[in-house]
């Protein structure tokens, strides 16, 4: 009897112990950042967010190598057409889930993006989530073309 319930114990821890997999973090990765070939013109800045344990809204990305960011959304206007894009003030994450702010779609728009990150080619970044979490990301700084910025080609050349 004592052996039959040390196996049924055994099989139970196996299958609770089995059924563990590790608990999703929320993250930031693949951050480009890709400059505007018009210096008064915002740049743009794609990246992807996945999700943690519980759903929560990115409320803010910011940088103090930017004069100003936004968050925004590319939509088309059922009626007309016409491209719009439109600023978000929150963005859903859910838990376990990835979020793409890709060409197109979600996306950051920065102002002013200073010299630093031209020349060193990465930016530093502040995402701020619901829950009171701060992600730091280092992102990829390019031009439209995908290459290095031109201060960086200067210094590097």
């Amino acid at each position: 009897m004592n052996r039959r319930l040390l196996t049924w114990g055994a099989a139970a821890a196996a299958l609770v112990l089995g059924s563990c997999g590790p608990t999703p973090q929320l993250k930031v990765k693949e951050a480009v950042v890709t400059l505007s070939p018009v210096d008064s013109n915002p740049s743009s800045y794609h990246f992807n967010v996945y999700g943690g344990p519980e759903d929560v809204y990115l409320l803010r990305v910011s940088t103090p190598s930017a004069i100003r960011t936004e968050m925004h959304d590319v939509g088309v206007d059922p009626k007309t057409g016409a491209v719009t894009m439109k600023p978000m003030t929150r963005v859903f994450i859910p838990a376990g889930e990835k979020v793409e702010f890709k060409k197109g779609g979600k996306h950051v728009m920065m102002w002013g993006v200073n010299l630093i990150p031209r020349r060193l080619g990465e930016i530093e970044t502040e995402f701020l989530f619901s829950n009171n979490e701060r992600i730091l990301v280092t992102a990829q700084v390019q031009e439209m073309d995908g290459t290095d910025p031109d201060e960086k080609k200067a210094i590097d050349g």
